[in-house]
């Protein structure tokens, strides 16, 4: 494992976990450990053997996922408090943007002094929402297009607009 100390723009973390060269063998074979079963699970270092609580295991087999994938982890406190152009970058909109959907109350945010602080759970509360009245919309559109006949059909060729 390495820990990347890069700083970017809209980032919520300076900390990144990848994995190293030569870990991808070991994190696929322990992603798959991890979601075999509901049994015990412990570890165990010099003599001493301690049971890994359920949180815990939920966590890990998380992290061996994404780091088995190749794709790098960063571990933030939900209880953290983001600056605006943290959340706008989690969010992918724009800072403006952003401030509307806070003024709006979309979002939870305090003002400690001149600046909005927004809570990391407000913002992923949001970005369920978000992610949850779209998906419920792309349904809608795709019954529309079911009960229309429409889809799963090529586009006609009449209707190129190529003249």
């Amino acid at each position: 494992m390495e820990v990347a100390t890069k700083r970017e723009e809209g980032t919520v973390s300076t900390d990144a976990i990848v994995p190293g060269d030569g870990e991808h063998h070991s994190l696929v074979e322990l992603a798959s450990l991890l979601h075999e079963g509901s049994g015990e699970l412990a570890v165990g270092r010099g003599g001493v053997q301690v049971e890994v609580p359920l949180s815990v295991r939920d966590v890990l087999t998380r992290i061996a996922d994404v780091l088995a994938s190749g794709r790098g982890v960063a571990i933030v406190p939900v209880d953290r408090e983001l600056t605006t152009t943290e959340a706008a970058g989690l969010l992918g909109v724009s800072r403006p943007t952003l401030i509307k959907l806070l003024e709006a109350g979309e979002i939870g945010y305090s003002r400690p002094n001149s600046s909005r602080r927004i809570p990391l759970d407000q913002v992923l509360a949001y970005r369920d929402r978000r992610g949850r009245a779209r998906r419920a919309i792309l349904d809608e559109l795709t019954a529309d297009a079911v009960e229309m006949g429409m889809y799963g059909k090529p586009a006609s060729a009449e209707t190129d607009d190529a003249a």
